[in-house]
């Protein structure tokens, strides 16, 4: 023992020109001439095992003795593989004492032990199964840096294993073995197991039915935040909720790569530069951009594989059966959690064409302007109706959503969302519309709010392509022959010009003439204007409808948030002055009911400065009631005031 603590203080002049070919690059030649350097690695190796010994008996180790083991361990990591009978005694050696003083080594030293042991599998001298067991057990150590390598370096595993390096076995036996950890009794052995798979799926790793339905389980886990990450990961990311989509033109891409090569020049700059306070601030902004790129690259993954896992559920209706029964049972849960089971009650509803019924009457008792997330319910509601819904169902949810957002009492933008997301609705159960309630919708078109307008005749563009005999007579449309063109007006005036130069023209036609220029003069030109307006929302509207039927064969077709708080005119916020003015040009006779406020010498002042001007018989009896009321504090001034005085001191 006394020999290994020698050993460790002079491993760095014993071993000091090692560790120098090491760092200026020369392992190559050790990997190139393995036997001309197994005397000192024997010796190295002894060290090793002496303060292994030491370990045992005392888990913490000084400062002084620390840096040397950590470098030796590293060294011995990168050369063992030339030396498999040492090899196999390390890795053995390092096994144990993870598994004997788990908790009460130091982390540097277990952190060290962890890499050796990962370098060591993979050049397939550790079992890659042993290794992840020990890994997770690990996992039950306070230790953050630790937690975050063991999952880092399970999912990097993973990917090897995908690559074709191990055989089909051992994938197989590592994917059962994350199932099972996902079952276990300690919450954080569970947590890690979630996000090793979770993570794998996104990297196209594991990407199979099996991790899917794996996953789902977690949605029904005990522990909460669980739960959260398995319903966030089959909801994908919130920009696909939303419906923005990311369109990368070649433009915006190059901005983007200008913008992350200033990032990196200020990285650089700083570590180099002097630590002034607005490099420091420059310096965590970039961080902060470069942390918001790697979250959006995640969300981008996620995008992609959530709408997969869905489909690949084995039962989905039992699935959905049950997460709604979570929502009807547990009534304390927080309200995220809620909305989150609600999202993905809906999502699968939607995609599989569930008939879960008891769900629609659920949400009734969401739908009210001032719920809060109101748009987000009104989103999973149009998502979940498809067309094998019953049409009762269907347009009992779109009664509720008319009796609360469009009548005339609310808001001109909660008339606006309840009307977009009626159309929604309808435009996957375009027969449960009924002709009184669709032409009562359709009567907000002359709303003097044009959001409100626009989302009326929306419906009313919808309706003329599927069902026109529910909309008014007028509302229905002129049917236009394919083989009939539009007119300009230089076309008519091209055949105007023919018709004067071919023949004369009668007086019946001078007359129509005449009564054509009255009618001009006559009508204004803002009336004009309008009529060109209409039909540019005319067309608006067409092109959206085109936008929306084209997008239900893409993807999962279900609608967006976008869909439902869309606005054609933007609400522009008042400024706090025009606020201001607005209340105060609203109260012009406030004073008619208020008391009036007499006008006189004594205005203004306080009622202890009136009391002053009193006459004494007035405020007597208030005095004498004030001296008993006063604190035992205020009697021993008064008392020692009143002493001082009758000795003739000033106070």
């Amino acid at each position: 023992l006394i020999s290994g603590l020698t050993g460790l203080q002079n491993i760095g002049v014993v071993f000091k020109e090692l560790l120098q070919i090491h760092d200026k690059n020369s392992s190559l030649q050790i990997h190139k001439d393995a036997d001309s350097y197994r005397d000192e690695f024997k010796e190295q190796f002894q060290h090793y095992l002496q303060t292994v010994k030491l370990l045992n008996l005392q888990p913490t180790l000084h400062r002084t003795d620390l840096v040397p083991f950590l470098e030796l361990i590293n060294f011995l990591s990168m050369v063992a593989s030339h030396y498999p009978d040492e090899a196999k005694e390390f890795s053995s050696s390092m096994l144990l004492v993870l598994r004997s003083h788990s908790t009460g080594l130091n982390p540097e030293i277990r952190l060290a032990f962890c890499k050796a042991l990962v370098i060591l599998r993979n050049r397939r001298l550790v079992d890659p199964l042993e290794l992840l067991e020990l890994f997770f057990e690990l996992v039950k150590c306070d230790d953050k840096q630790l937690r975050r390598f063991v999952y880092g370096s399970t999912v990097s595993f993973l990917k090897r294993l995908r690559s074709g390096k191990y055989g089909q076995k051992v994938v197989s036996n590592v994917q059962a073995s994350l199932f099972v950890k996902l079952k276990d009794s300690r919450s954080i052995v569970a947590r890690v197991a979630e996000l090793v798979l979770i993570d794998a799926f996104r990297k196209n790793i594991l990407r199979d039915a099996k991790s899917a339905n794996a996953i789902s389980e977690c949605c029904f886990h005990k522990l909460s935040r669980l739960q959260v990450a398995a319903l966030r990961f089959f909801l994908g990311s919130t920009k696909d909720e939303e419906g923005l989509e990311d369109d990368s033109e070649s433009e915006e891409d190059n901005e983007k790569k200008e913008d992350q090569k200033t990032l990196k020049e200020v990285v650089l700059s700083y570590r180099a530069a002097k630590k002034t306070r607005k490099k420091i601030k420059m310096f965590e902004k970039a961080k902060k951009l470069i942390s918001k790129e790697k979250n959006s690259k995640k969300e981008g993954r996620s995008k992609d594989c959530n709408l997969y896992a869905i489909q690949s559920l084995y039962d989905p209706q039992t699935f959905c059966d049950r997460l709604f029964a979570l929502l009807t049972c547990n009534k304390n849960e927080r309200f995220d959690l809620r909305l989150l089971r609600i999202a993905l009650c809906a999502r699968v509803i939607g995609i599989h064409k569930l008939q879960t019924l008891s769900f629609y009457s659920y949400l009734h008792r969401y739908f009210q302007p001032k719920q809060r997330e109101v748009t987000r319910l009104l989103l999973y509601a149009a998502q979940a109706c498809h067309e094998l819904v019953p049409p009762d169902i269907v347009e009992q949810l779109v009664r509720v959503i008319a009796q609360n957002f469009v009548t005339d009492r609310n808001s001109p933008e909660a008339i606006t969302v309840g009307l977009n997301t009626i159309r929604e609705i309808f435009t996957n159960c375009s027969f449960a519309a009924t002709e009184d309630l669709l032409r009562d919708l359709t009567e907000y078109k002359k709303y003097k709010n044009k959001n409100v307008s626009m989302a009326a005749r929306g419906l009313i563009t919808l309706f003329r392509t599927v069902n026109p005999k529910l909309l008014y007579r007028k509302d229905r449309g002129r049917l236009v022959l394919f083989s009939e063109t539009e007119t300009t007006t230089e076309s008519l005036a091209k055949k105007a010009e023919v018709v004067s130069e071919s023949r004369i023209l009668t007086q019946e036609e001078f007359r129509k003439i005449h009564a054509f220029q009255l009618r001009k003069q006559v009508v204004s030109g803002k009336q004009l204007l309008k009529k060109q307006k209409r039909k540019l929302d005319d067309i608006t509207l067409d092109e959206e409808l085109e936008e929306k039927m084209a997008r239900l064969d893409e993807g999962d077709g279900l609608p967006r948030l976008k869909d439902i708080e869309h606005f054609h005119k933007k609400i522009r916020r008042q400024t706090k002055e025009e606020r201001m003015k607005q209340a105060a040009e609203g109260r012009p006779d406030k004073d008619v009911y208020s008391k009036p406020k007499k006008a006189g010498p004594h205005v203004g002042r306080t009622n202890r400065q009136l009391a002053k001007r009193k006459n004494f018989q007035m405020v007597r009896q208030k005095i004498r009631g004030r001296n008993r009321q006063r604190s035992f504090r205020d009697q021993q001034k008064t008392l020692r005031n009143y002493l001082l005085r009758q000795s003739g001191r000033k106070v």
